[in-house]
């Protein structure tokens, strides 16, 4: 899949720095996580020590390269910094469950929603541009602290 990732950036003539490419391998062997820019800072960071050491500003630019190429997908966050994944060129779709307690994110593959998104735009007469379909709410251990603060609270 990386093999590929790099195939569609010299198909697109993307010149591959140093950075550019530890940036890239770090998104992909986190790939089904959601990373913030300062994540990805960080482990790059471990990982390379003080060689090559990209710099914020460095990470965001190959990011939106990356994002513009359609390896990276971006998430934005209700109250936090936006999140980002590697996406395989040939990747189907995928939507998020996001926690709005700890900012959990869990994927939810495109076919678990399928039938009603095609629903809905049917009903609604509506044409989807392909953005992944976000389900804001609570994770199980956020869920019983809110239940547990409601009773308290009544």
């Amino acid at each position: 899949m990386l093999a590929e990732a790099y195939h569609l950036l010299k198909e697109q003539k993307v010149r591959m720095t140093p950075q550019r490419k530890a940036i890239l391998e770090i998104l992909y062997d986190f790939k089904g996580h959601h990373l913030e820019i300062e994540d990805i800072h960080r482990l790059l960071t471990a990982r390379r020590g003080n060689a090559n050491r990209a710099g914020i500003a460095t990470i965001y630019r190959a990011i939106e390269l990356f994002q513009k190429v359609g390896l990276v997908s971006r998430l934005p966050m209700e109250n936090s910094p936006a999140r980002y994944e590697f996406i395989s060129p040939r990747a189907s779709g995928h939507h998020h469950l996001i926690c709005l307690g700890c900012g959990k994110v869990e994927e939810i593959d495109d076919w678990l929603v399928d039938g009603l998104r095609k629903r809905i735009l049917q009903d609604k007469g509506f044409s989807m541009a392909g953005r992944p379909i976000k389900i804001y709410g609570y994770c199980s251990t956020c869920s019983k602290k809110v239940l547990q603060d409601r009773k308290i609270s009544v």
